[in-house]
């Protein structure tokens, strides 16, 4: 049985070590990577008006109310606003897969927005509303889990 020198032995550990590193290299550059928003430090920036308008949000006399039932979101807006007056969308956000992020515009026909789900992926999902009336903006968030 030959016995490997120590000489040897450290050039073996210093080919492990560096195919190890160059696998770890190669594996984390090729992984995706999911941004909370696309335009990261523009949303940050904007942040403060943000704030202030959930603020106002929280301020009406009746909130705007979601449901998630499984197969629907339902989306109710004040019973005292006219549906009419109501303009803005709705945004289906995954924080894990923005790919998976949807739009709809706000229907002005009813006080009441019915958006399908069960096409979803599984997992969680925030709602985020943005919304106007008679001039003024409003922002209402939510989260519902798809089982």
């Amino acid at each position: 049985m030959k016995r490997i020198s120590w000489g040897t032995g450290i050039v073996i550990a210093f080919i492990i070590f560096i195919i190890f590193s160059l696998g770890t290299t190669i594996y984390l550059m090729n992984q995706k990577v999911d941004l909370v928003e696309e335009d990261y430090y523009k949303k940050g920036i904007e942040y403060q008006k943000d704030i202030d308008v959930q603020k106002k949000s929280s301020e009406l006399s009746e909130k705007v109310n979601f449901d998630f039932n499984g197969q629907y979101l339902i989306i109710n807006f004040p019973a005292d606003f006219s549906d009419d007056k109501i303009s803005g969308e709705i945004l289906l956000y995954r924080p894990s897969d923005s790919g998976l992020d949807m739009k709809f515009p706000l229907s002005t026909d009813s006080l009441t927005q019915i958006i399908p789900v069960s096409h979803l992926t599984k997992g969680f999902w925030r709602v985020k509303l943005r919304w106007q009336y008679e001039g003024q903006d409003y922002y209402n968030e939510s989260s519902f889990r798809i089982e």
